[in-house]
């Protein structure tokens, strides 16, 4: 006759083992807002640091057909009201907003990290899409990881910075849009950093 597991024993084995986590980290202009992967919980503080709690899935690291530039897609289901109301007041806003992507040791049991974050990739939040129960975005970086000011660009006459209001654009007013001509760039007040050739031939820029 077998014997039977006691209270102690059914409890460790119930007990949630110590995983790999996602973390991801977006860097706002007050306090950054870190997601973990755990669907378990809401939220947690560690180390005086406040970690919100959802279903936080990464894709692979992808690179584009030109070999300069590669994004890694970030999938955030079962999202809980904290992260909600972040998506709400923040909107577009976190688009070109500074995120990077780690992995950490998560104890179920205490709710704490184990040991430091392995740090898996780092750029540009761009491509958001929300649905009632998921939130999704694409990290971003170019030339595998460095920034660049460097005239990179081809004879157009309209700018040719790659997005709006990113480094060399260096736009930080409230605009949402921009068509990427100098038009445009005068009503926004950020002329000076055109990256186009207004004065170009039509003829030579097709």
């Amino acid at each position: 006759m077998s014997k039977k597991l006691t209270n102690a024993q059914k409890n460790e084995i119930q007990k949630q083992e110590l995983k790999v986590r996602n973390l991801v980290t977006i860097y706002l202009d007050d306090a950054p807002i870190r997601l973990l992967e755990n669907d378990t919980i809401t939220s947690f503080t560690h180390n005086g640091e406040v970690y919100l709690a959802g279903f936080v899935k990464r894709g692979d690291i992808k690179t584009s057909m030109e070999n300069v530039g590669e994004k890694v897609e970030i999938t955030i289901s079962n999202i809980w009201q904290e992260i909600s109301s972040i998506i709400a007041t923040q909107g577009d806003t976190l688009t070109n907003r500074k995120c990077k992507i780690e992995t950490v040791v998560f104890d179920g049991d205490s709710n704490t990290i184990i040991g430091e974050p392995v740090h898996l990739f780092e750029g540009f939040i761009n491509n958001i899409a929300l649905t009632a129960l998921t939130f999704k975005f694409d990290v971003e970086r170019i030339l595998g990881g460095y920034s660049t000011l460097s005239p990179n660009a081809t004879y157009d006459v309209n700018c040719q910075c790659r997005k709006f209001k990113d480094e060399r654009c260096g736009y930080t007013g409230n605009a949402e849009k921009c068509d990427k001509t100098l038009t445009r760039c005068q009503e926004i007040g950020n002329v000076e950093n055109f990256y186009g050739f207004p004065s170009l031939p039509k003829e030579m820029a097709d």
